[in-house]
C-alpha cells in the first residue's frame, strides 16, 4: 500500500503543471564611470530559449525596489518576461549624486541608455519593453523616441510633466510608433490628468487608461501591474 502511495503521489506530481518560476540577481551597470546596480529577475528558460525582456525605471529620489516595481517584475516572470529594474544615479544602491529635480533627467536619460545596452547584450534577450514611473515615465518616453526601432512596446505610470527645460523630451518621445500604455490616477495630486493627456497625444498607438480613485503612488489597489503584464503579452 506504502508503494502504491508513492506510485500515485509520483504520477500526481508528473502530471500536475507547475507555476513558472524564476530567479534574481544581483547586477551592476557601467555608465561613464558610475556604477549603477539593480536586479535582473528571470523566468526559467530552456536552452537557447529567448524571452521579452522589461526595462523597469523607478521615479525621483527613489529606488528600483519601489513595491509596485517588485511586484511588477513577478508578475512578468510568472508570464514568461524577463525584467531589469536598475537604481538610477545617486538613488538607491547606486553610485553618484542625486542632484536637483531640474537635473535629474538628463543624468537619468544616460543612465537608461545604459540600461538599454546592458538589456540588448542579455543571451537570452527578445523583444525590449520600457516602463516608467512618474520621473522615470518621462525617462523612458524619452528612451523610446530616442531608439523607436529598438523598443517593443512603452508603458508609462503618471509620467512626470514634460514642462520647461523638460519640453524638448516629449518632442523626443514622439519619434516612437510603437504600441504605448499611459496609467494615471485621477486623484494624483502630483500629476495631474492632462498631463497624461498631453502625453496620449503624442503617440500614435497609444492607450490611455484614467484610474478612479487612484493616487500617485498606485497604493488605492488598482491592478496595476496586471494590466502592465497583459499589455506587454498582448493579453489585453
Amino acid at each position: 500500500m506504502r508503494a502504491l502511495a508513492l506510485v500515485a503521489l509520483l504520477f500526481l506530481a508528473g502530471c500536475t503543471p507547475s507555476a513558472t518560476t524564476a530567479h534574481s540577481e544581483a547586477v551592476t551597470v557601467q555608465r561613464d564611470g558610475v556604477t549603477l546596480r539593480g536586479t535582473l529577475q528571470v523566468p526559467d528558460l530552456a536552452p537557447g530559449e529567448r524571452v521579452p525582456v522589461m526595462i523597469l525605471m523607478h521615479g525621483y529620489a527613489s529606488w528600483s525596489d519601489e513595491p509596485h516595481l517588485v511586484r511588477t517584475a513577478e508578475q512578468l516572470a510568472a508570464a514568461g518576461v524577463a525584467s531589469l529594474r536598475v537604481d538610477f544615479t545617486g538613488q538607491g544602491q547606486s553610485d553618484g549624486d542625486l542632484g536637483e529635480f531640474g537635473d535629474a533627467a538628463v543624468t537619468q536619460l544616460a543612465d537608461a541608455d545604459a540600461m538599454l545596452a546592458y538589456a540588448q547584450a542579455l543571451p537570452f534577450a527578445g523583444d525590449i519593453s520600457v516602463l516608467g514611473y512618474s520621473l522615470g515615465g518621462l525617462v523612458a518616453a524619452s528612451l523610446a523616441g530616442s531608439h523607436p526601432d529598438e523598443i517593443a512596446s512603452l508603458v508609462l505610470l503618471a509620467p512626470a510633466s514634460p514642462y520647461g527645460v523638460y519640453a524638448p523630451i516629449l518632442r523626443t518621445a514622439q519619434q516612437y510608433r510603437g504600441p504605448v500604455l499611459i496609467l494615471q490616477g485621477d486623484s494624483d495630486r502630483l500629476v495631474p490628468v492632462r498631463v497624461a493627456e498631453q502625453y496620449a497625444a503624442a503617440f500614435e498607438d497609444v492607450e490611455l487608461r484614467i484610474l478612479p480613485h487612484e493616487n500617485h503612488d498606485f497604493s488605492y489597489g488598482t491592478d496595476v501591474e496586471g494590466m502592465t503584464v497583459r499589455f506587454v503579452t498582448r493579453g489585453g
